[in-house]
């Protein structure tokens, strides 16, 4: 069979449990939506457009209380376009209404450390308005690896005085650097690398509520990267249920949820049920 295409969610999602791949990657069964992957879309919707703005068409007076009027108004009309997958979830108006404001918190610290940023740069002898073109980001850049039988979309790829750096935008409540996410973003270095045959300075994660982590791209990166895509491909080669076990952890049940397929792998449903 022809190799799949990975991503660093798949071969997180196999690292993790490779019967959880089965079902979500290669019997394709249908998965329920979250707060947080709708939330996350959200957000990450927000500031991919926030970046859309022409800052050179705005007047130099007030320009930072405008800026924020259009996040804010941003957020709040993605929100609501989102309101029939929020209402689905059943959580209830309080909950909902307790998650849209941690969000709206969320964007607001990003917003801050963004405006501490420029400031930085005015502090060179910039306006607010070079300082701003120069931080703005390309933003969600898809990279495919041809190679290495990988893809992902990078959040934001930033070129300040040739200083390349890539992160990844999370709206998790802790700020830890996890494998998953130093998996992730080796991934994007090596995708990056192939394209531009340069690897970036930085990789890291703009924990929304938290603030900014790095990690330096070395070789040692890189070659992480290199292993895992090859490592998935050699054990996803078969599609028998018996190469793929399971492997259980508090991730299957938690306190707020459990996996998708929790009830098929202890008995309580059967694959058919979900097709």
């Amino acid at each position: 069979m022809a190799q799949r295409i990975q991503s660093p969610s798949s071969i997180n999602t196999y690292k993790q449990c490779p019967r959880k791949y089965y079902y979500h990657y290669i019997l394709k069964l249908p998965t329920i939506a979250s707060i947080h992957l709708i939330r996350g879309k959200i957000v990450h919707s927000v500031l991919e457009d926030f970046f859309k703005i022409n800052i050179d068409s705005m007047g130099d007076e007030n320009i930072e209380f405008e800026l924020n009027i259009l996040l804010q108004s941003t957020f709040k009309g993605k929100w609501n376009e989102s309101q029939k997958e929020l209402i689905d979830l059943k959580l209830g108006q309080e909950k909902l209404e307790f998650y849209y404001k941690e969000s709206q918190t969320m964007i607001n610290s990003w917003f801050e450390s963004l405006l501490n940023r420029i400031q930085l740069k005015q502090n060179n002898h910039l306006s607010f308005k070079e300082a701003f073109n120069l931080l703005k980001p390309k933003t969600e850049v898809y990279f495919k690896s041809e190679e290495h039988k990988v893809q992902g979309f990078i959040d934001a790829i930033h070129d300040v005085n040739g200083e390349i750096s890539l992160m990844d935008y999370k709206t998790s409540r802790k700020d830890t650097m996890s494998d998953e996410y130093r998996l992730q973003l080796a991934i994007y270095a090596l995708l990056y690398f192939e394209k531009y045959g340069k690897h970036p300075d930085l990789v890291g994660i703009d924990f929304l509520k938290h603030g900014l982590k790095y990690l330096k791209v070395d070789k040692e990166l890189i070659e992480l990267a290199k292993q895992e895509c090859a490592l998935i491909q050699e054990n996803t080669k078969s599609e028998d249920i018996q190469d793929f076990p399971m492997k259980t952890s508090p991730l299957c049940k938690w306190a707020t949820g459990q996996c998708n397929f929790y009830d098929i792998c202890f008995g309580q449903k059967k694959i058919d049920d979900f097709k």
